[in-house]
């Protein structure tokens, strides 16, 4: 059985409070932490507090966004230094920054698979938001903002042909607002859309992206956003977006990637407790890992 170290990361990237931040003591309560049999070292202390966005970088809650990333690099690299697998559980995707930068300084070069309904290929300029979240894979890739990207070192994180995108569903929307796309990078970025994962099936796409990731690098990263799931079956995320997958297809889609061997650790996010009445998708959510653990 996987072994597990639980880490809360109490962090949204919007600067809001009370929403998004309140995902990992939520699901520690409905037993997320039990249900993976991992130990659990409590939340981490990243903050990410106030909504003004930075003339300059075009971030928002800039010197939070900062001041989390590098402590979850620092962590993520002494957790995967345990020989178990941390498991970070925000919080917005923003997190995946620190968390596989981290993981890269500890193992080496390291893959991504890439679990949510946006590509996050924005930059300071186009994002809409200035949230972090929406810049998190363009900044592992060397294409955000500058401030964030430089606190990794001197070259991107990741290779594009590392990456796998799965799920994604925000291509017209990013493209018209100027995101960068998969093919802005050479090679061009791995991409299971939901057509795809439709018509040849959620499990056959999860074997598919853990092959090519257990492949090259050989080790990789798993980050599952909730707002993958269709707004009829996960209703309680930060970003309703029609058309995702069903719980039956996610959990097909998650299983490959969950046992394999090239796994080096998993953030989760995009849980809005407020938005969950009755704890429905919360309880949901805990049995899914339940059986991915078996």
């Amino acid at each position: 059985m996987r072994q597990f170290i639980f880490a809360g990361v109490p962090a949204d990237s919007s600067g809001q409070q009370g929403r998004l931040d309140r995902a990992p003591s939520a699901l520690r309560d409905l037993g997320l932490v039990a249900a993976l049999d991992a130990s659990d070292i409590g939340d981490l202390d990243t903050p990410v507090a106030g909504r003004r966005r930075d003339a300059d970088s075009g971030l928002t809650a800039l010197e939070g966004v900062i001041e989390a990333t590098l402590l979850l690099e620092r962590r993520t690299a002494q957790l995967i230094g345990s020989e178990k697998l941390p498991f970070l559980c925000g919080g917005c995707s923003a997190l995946v920054v620190g968390a596989v930068a981290g993981a890269a300084n500890a193992l080496g070069q390291i893959g991504v698979a890439y679990v949510n309904a946006h590509s996050s290929l924005y930059d300071g300029e186009t994002s809409p938001t200035g949230h972090a979240a929406s810049m998190a894979l363009a900044t592992l890739l060397g294409r955000g903002p500058q401030v964030w990207s430089s606190l990794l070192g001197s070259g991107p994180v990741l290779k594009s042909d590392h990456v796998s995108l799965i799920g994604v569903r925000d291509q017209e929307e990013a493209e018209q607002s100027g995101a960068l796309v998969r093919t802005d990078f050479q090679p061009p970025l791995r991409e299971f859309g939901i057509d795809q994962i439709r018509d040849q099936g959620a499990a056959w796409t999860g074997l598919a992206a853990e092959q090519l990731l257990a492949q090259s690098p050989g080790q990789f990263w798993l980050h599952v956003d909730l707002d993958v799931m269709d707004e009829m079956a996960f209703p309680a995320t930060g970003s309703l977006v029609p058309g995702g997958l069903d719980w039956e297809e996610l959990a097909s889609l998650l299983r490959p990637l969950f046992s394999s061997k090239g796994l080096a650790g998993i953030s989760l996010a995009g849980y809005d407790p407020g938005g969950d009445e009755g704890s429905s998708c919360g309880l949901h959510l805990v049995d899914l890992f339940r059986a991915l653990c078996r």
